[in-house]
């Protein structure tokens, strides 16, 4: 924090439910709603622009920007540009095609999948069975691997610090198979589905499974694809699957997402639905809202945002130590600072657990230094 910054009084806005988050002092690095990236993205940041037509040689970063529906300087509006539906989707189709992956070898049968899946204990064993299975899966069985995936990197995350560099070889090369195995499931892929798999692609980039610079191209089309897909099931969703396929959707896509998909979201996960949401679900949602508001500078309107603290509050006490430092952390990534009930309640949560011996030293600072951050940025 620069000494400026601590002498001069800070722009504070007060929402109506008391919590107080601070006005950026700079333009948000993307342009309006629906916008995720405006230039040409690196190869190795290739998932920032999901949702977006990706510029060829012969449509550069300011042709996409003429096309994209916005006004021009002089209030008009300006054409739109033809694409082909599913543009994402297309290109997994291509990358199975060319893998020949699309072959008309019978399905699988379910049963003999979950069996030899029950049966699954490593990373290597997996991907060998993702390949005898590649392009006969149905959806009832790519969910079931990916599901194995997930537990699999649960497991080995409670066990060591990190994920070893063989282990993260293996996920990947699962993934990449499993990506090609879903080109051509995704069209009829139903909200459950689409939401099963980018939660379990969530929960592998949480344990530190996934590498985001490093993912296979197939992988980021399916990511893309089921982005696409997910946009008009939202509503359809439980609070918990809208929590789980943001995280999905943030932890695999560095550079952001769209606004669009983003405000359709908030419409979903609104009032009730948020209320309603179990623990971790909420600890994934402070998680995701804190990325992307270092990323794209973009967070939630103030009322959705009282409405998530308030069901915050209420499930305090279902936190241990490390979810306490974890929210704390998340709070202060955002750069908001909850009502003084708010905290109370915090303060209430923390105080029985340290008096329980509950929390580890580092959760206890982590806790401390958030909070310290906090104050000091709205000194």
């Amino acid at each position: 924090m620069q000494v400026k910054q601590l002498r001069e009084p800070m722009n504070i806005v007060v929402s109506p439910g008391g919590w107080k988050a601070r006005v950026q002092s700079t333009p948000r690095p993307y342009g309006g709603p629906g916008l995720c990236c405006g230039g040409r993205l690196p190869p190795t940041n290739a998932m920032a622009g999901v949702g977006l037509q990706v510029p060829t040689s012969t449509s550069s970063a300011s042709g996409n920007l003429r096309h994209s529906g916005l006004t021009s300087s002089s209030g008009q509006p300006q054409q739109q540009q033809q694409r082909a539906p599913n543009g994402p989707l297309q290109t997994l189709v291509r990358a199975a095609k060319e893998a020949r992956v699309l072959t008309s070898a019978p399905p699988a049968d379910p049963l003999e999948v979950s069996s030899r899946l029950q049966s699954t204990r490593s990373w290597p064993a997996l991907q060998v069975l993702a390949l005898q299975y590649q392009g006969r899966l149905d959806q009832a069985s790519m969910v079931a691997f990916f599901r194995r995936a997930a537990q699999l990197g649960a497991a080995a995350s409670s066990t060591s610090a990190s994920p070893s560099a063989s282990d993260k070889y293996a996920c990947s090369r699962l993934l990449e198979s499993l990506a090609l195995s879903c080109a051509p499931l995704v069209p009829d892929m139903g909200p459950a589905t689409v939401a099963a798999l980018l939660g379990t692609l969530g929960a592998l980039a949480a344990c530190g499974l996934v590498d985001v610079q490093g993912v296979p191209y197939p992988v980021v089309a399916l990511v893309q694809a089921l982005l696409l897909a997910s946009l008009p099931q939202l509503h359809a969703l439980s609070g918990a699957q809208l929590a789980f396929s943001l995280r999905g959707c943030v932890l695999l896509c560095p550079g952001g997402l769209p606004e669009v998909w983003l405000d359709e979201w908030l419409a979903a996960a609104g009032g009730p639905v948020v209320a309603q949401m179990p623990p971790q679900a909420l600890e994934a949602v402070l998680s995701s809202l804190q990325e992307l508001y270092t990323v794209q500078g973009w967070s939630p309107g103030d009322q959705w945002l009282s409405d998530f603290l308030r069901a915050l509050e209420g499930r305090l006490g279902d936190y241990d130590g490390q979810g306490l430092r974890r929210l704390a952390v998340g709070l202060a990534g955002l750069e908001v600072r909850p009502h003084s009930d708010w905290l109370g309640a915090f303060r209430g949560a923390f105080d029985s657990r340290v008096a329980a011996a509950e929390m580890e030293a580092h959760d206890v600072a982590g806790v401390l230094y958030a909070f310290t951050k906090l104050q000091v940025a709205f000194a």
